[in-house]
């Protein structure tokens, strides 16, 4: 009847979830003792969705109890939160959850677990109304005995008479991963302490397993927590008073050390027996979570006569102990009353030191006074030295007239030079008119010297640096000598008189002075030049009164619109490369960010320049001469960080 009970059952829910996404399943479907290793049932929903339910909101996995004729709820998996409730603990088991599923792993399961279980989803549908959903699956008991059963049963019957060799025990270690120990099962009432301690193993068959421990729990059956372990945080316990002797533990990510939890106290009752349970949770990367268990059984039990006359001789040899500290106490005691009485000898000794001190005050207080006799000699003869210095006035007063009379000599003498004063004016005046002519003359030969160019390889000079229009009514310096000449300079500094801390619109349109030989010739000029053109790039540099150059085989720089971005060829040259880290980089001033670092670079480094994602390897218009890191003329292969150039050009010059 129970067989055709099991059946009919089976047959409605077959009926009844025609096309439904919620699934139970179970491995084995039937179990037989002795030979079936676990058993897996899987509570799940696919494709993450359920007829009529629009809104899932728990899965609950249960057993058919006979004896009640109701299913007990094992687990409830709240779908939202994914908080996990277990209402019944299993000596041992494995529970993995995640979204929308529950699997509820029993190793060497037996008679008792071969019950229908039921899975059952909760939730709403698009009206709101809430809706509940099961799914059943039965596990069946296999009692036919076999040859082959009876076989391993007389196995492991003799296995009970025998120790288990290193091999078996490898293997056995390799297939449980939480291991539960006590101190003994059987603890006498008020007398002996209670040691739990729960390990959780990485195994060597683990190397792929992506999964993380989270914690671990020694539960008891009635009485809940005893203590628990997070991840990188101290063991909690809900022990009190001085019942606790010890409570540690750690959680470690590694397998050289077992993560553990140990809990030790003593004062037992009776109502503390029971089951106690070691629990470890388990996170993997994706989302998935597993509760595994062990399980022991300790026995508190009142002490019998024997039992208090061992824990009194306990007591008495704990006493003798005691006394044997105490006298080494004592002993050192009067160790210490041999060192006091050696110290005040030594008081007694410093005592008669000070006595004679006091002797050598009074002799130096006798010495005092014969020198007090010598100050007053001292005196006398100062008095008449003060005698002396009233004829060293008189004299002095002498020489004051003396110095009068020249006063009066010299105030004729710089009469004299106020005459000659104005007349060099009159000189220097008409110095200044032909100097003025000769300027004007100088100018108009420069003018007729230098008339507009197309570019400064049309400049031929004797002097290296000339300033010019060119055809583009741009004026320009060219360098007229430095490798052949013809070279357009747009960026030049020699002492630190320009600021080159300027914003946005000052680089793109220039500033700087050419007679004083500090200019940024300006980003849209540039542009301009380069854009109707192909151009080498050279920049002449100084560091520690030694003359350097980089070359690059091409440069150009975009338009406003596109940031003024940087392009620039292959490098030759003895400066070292520090500017093609640059490449490709856009401009940045300190009120217009265009570099991809998290802040702003030139306000952190002081200048306007190309800077990129690691804001620079070089900083040519950095802050002059300064050495805080990265904020002076820099460039990196001559300076480093730390240190400023002393002098920087840079020009192109028309392929």
């Amino acid at each position: 009847m129970a067989r055709l009970f099991l059946l009919f059952i089976l047959c409605v829910f077959v009926v009844s979830l025609a096309g439904s996404e919620l699934v139970i399943d179970v491995q084995p479907n039937v179990i037989s003792p002795e030979i079936t290793p676990q058993l897996v049932i899987n509570c799940s929903i696919t494709n993450n969705e359920v007829q009529q339910l629009d809104l899932i909101k728990s899965l609950t996995l249960s057993r058919y109890n006979e004896t009640i004729r109701e299913f007990d709820d094992l687990i409830a998996l709240d779908s939202l939160t994914l908080n996990l409730k277990q209402f019944v603990r299993f000596k041992y088991s494995q529970i993995s959850f995640g979204n929308l599923y529950i699997t509820l792993t029993l190793p060497n399961p037996t008679q008792f677990d071969a019950r229908i279980y039921k899975c059952n989803a909760t939730g709403a549908n698009s009206d709101g109304t809430n809706i509940s959903l099961f799914a059943k699956k039965a596990v069946e008991y296999e009692t036919n005995s076999t040859a082959l059963i009876e076989e391993i049963r007389r196995i492991k019957k003799d296995e009970n008479y025998c120790s288990f060799k290193k091999d078996d025990l490898a293997d056995i270690k390799q297939r449980s991963r939480v291991y539960f120990s006590g101190s003994s099962d059987i603890i006498k009432e008020r007398i002996e302490p209670l040691t739990l301690k729960c390990t959780f193993q990485v195994l060597k068959t683990d190397q792929n397993d992506t999964s993380r421990l989270q914690s671990l729990y020694i539960l008891h059956e009635s009485k809940g927590v005893i203590a628990y372990v997070n991840k990188d945080q101290p063991v909690v316990t809900s022990l009190q008073g001085s019942n606790i002797q010890d409570v540690e533990g750690e959680i470690y990510d590694n397998a050289i050390k077992d993560s553990y939890l140990q809990v030790t106290w003593s004062n037992l009752k009776h109502s503390e027996s029971g089951k106690y349970f070691c629990e470890a949770h388990n996170k993997y990367s994706e989302g998935r979570i597993d509760k595994s268990s062990n399980m022991l059984t300790i026995t508190v039990e009142r002490p019998t006569f024997d039992d208090l006359v061992e824990a009194m001789h306990k007591l008495f040899t704990q006493v003798d102990g005691a006394k044997e500290s105490l006298k080494a106490i004592n002993q050192n005691i009067k160790n210490i009353n041999k060192d006091l009485d050696f110290k005040e000898q030594n008081i007694t000794s410093i005592k008669q030191e000070v006595i004679r001190n006091q002797n050598n005050i009074q002799i130096l207080s006798e010495d005092l006074n014969i020198k007090e006799q010598n100050l007053t000699s001292i005196k006398a003869d100062l008095s008449t030295k003060q005698q002396t210095f009233l004829n060293i006035k008189e004299d002095v007063i002498l020489n004051q007239q003396i110095i009068h009379k020249i006063k009066q000599d010299l105030n004729t003498y710089r009469h004299n030079m106020s005459n000659i004063e104005e007349h060099l004016e009159v000189i220097l005046a008409n110095l200044s008119t032909a100097s003025i002519k000769v300027k004007n003359q100088t100018d108009e030969g420069s003018k007729m010297s230098y008339p507009h160019r197309k570019s400064c390889r049309d400049v031929n000079s004797t002097e290296e640096r000339v300033v010019v229009t060119l055809t583009s009514g741009l004026k320009v310096m060219c360098d007229t000598k430095t490798d052949g000449g013809g070279w357009i300079i747009f960026q030049r500094r020699i002492n630190g008189s320009v600021d080159f801390y300027r914003d946005w619109k000052e680089y793109r349109d220039g500033f700087g002075d050419y007679n004083i030989g500090e200019f940024y010739l300006g980003n849209e000029n540039i542009f301009n030049l380069t854009s109707n053109g192909q151009y080498n790039l050279r920049i002449d540099l100084k560091y520690k009164n030694n003359a350097f150059f980089a070359q690059y085989s091409s440069f150009k720089i975009l338009s406003e619109k596109e940031k003024y971005k940087l392009n620039i060829g292959a490098y030759s040259g003895n400066a070292g490369d520090s500017f093609s880290y640059h490449n490709n980089a856009f401009f940045t001033t300190f009120d217009r960010d265009n570099d991809e670092h998290s802040s702003n670079c030139a306000v952190e480094f002081r200048g306007g320049w190309w800077y990129h994602s690691g804001c620079l390897h070089c900083n040519l218009n950095g802050q002059w001469g300064s050495t805080d890191h990265g904020k002076g003329v820099n460039w990196y292969d001559l300076s480093k960080y730390d240190s400023s150039l002393s002098f920087t050009e840079m020009k192109i010059r028309e392929i």
